[in-house]
């Protein structure tokens, strides 16, 4: 459960359309084709990073269930990793930047072309950033011994927990007993993004904490059903 093919194609598509685009132009030998090129795709590409801005404002949504996955030879409750939200966003942001600096390539002179290849090398940088982010994500994982986190890179015990005073919080008190890449705090969903309700997965964590005598139904679907049966409800009462 890593990245979905689909959230690449997204990332990658609209840069990939505007470069083809502008190729086509450039080496058809009609320069004067561009002008109407740049008027037609700068405020689609605009537009689409408006509705980009407005979905990653909407992080904390996702269905109020889980999947059920083999981690380690024994059934987990699983939340698959989901970039579809950023890649809509950084896509259609790159296409722009991508042809704003073909455009100041054009201009005469030093101090805009230079500007452009440097927007061009920091559009390219941040892509692979988020390529790297993508291709090492992996999913979290509720398990009978604690949570997984990006498939296993790191795992959180539950001795490593505490509920705090106010549901759904906690405290990462022992960080001592946390297996795998070391963590200062326990944030699931914040570095990456996971195809399940916020809300539902912390309650769904932290009930396990309240309640350590549930936590050996982990990974049945009756335990699944209860989670989102009492849970999930909560949620849709939530404002």
């Amino acid at each position: 459960m890593k990245a979905r093919a689909g959230d690449y194609a997204v990332l990658l598509g609209p840069p990939v359309a505007v470069g083809s685009a502008v190729g086509v132009v450039l080496l058809a030998g009609e320069p004067e084709a561009f002008l109407p090129l740049l008027l037609v795709l700068q405020p689609l590409t605009t537009l689409g990073i408006v509705v980009g801005l407005v979905q990653l404002t909407r992080t904390t949504r996702g269905p109020s269930t889980f999947r059920l996955v083999v981690y380690k030879g024994r059934v987990a409750f699983g939340a698959p990793p989901t970039f579809r939200r950023q890649c809509v966003f950084n896509g259609l942001l790159s296409a722009a930047l991508l042809l704003m600096a073909i455009n100041g390539l054009r201009v005469p002179g030093r101090v805009v072309p230079a500007l452009a290849w440097a927007i061009l090398a920091l559009n390219a940088f941040a892509m692979a950033l988020l390529l790297f982010r993508m291709i090492r994500s992996g999913p979290l994982l509720i398990t009978i011994d604690g949570v997984a986190i990006d498939g296993g890179r790191t795992f959180v015990p539950w001795a490593a927990l505490e509920a705090g005073p106010d549901s759904p919080q906690w405290t990462l008190a022992h960080p001592e007993l946390v297996q795998g890449r070391p963590i200062k705090r326990f944030q699931p969903g914040q570095v990456v993004p996971l195809d399940v309700s916020l809300w539902f997965l912390f309650r769904s964590i932290h009930s396990y904490l309240d309640h350590p005598e549930r936590r050996a139904a982990i990974g049945t679907p009756e335990e699944l059903e209860r989670l989102r049966g009492t849970l999930a409800r909560q949620v849709t009462r939530s404002p």
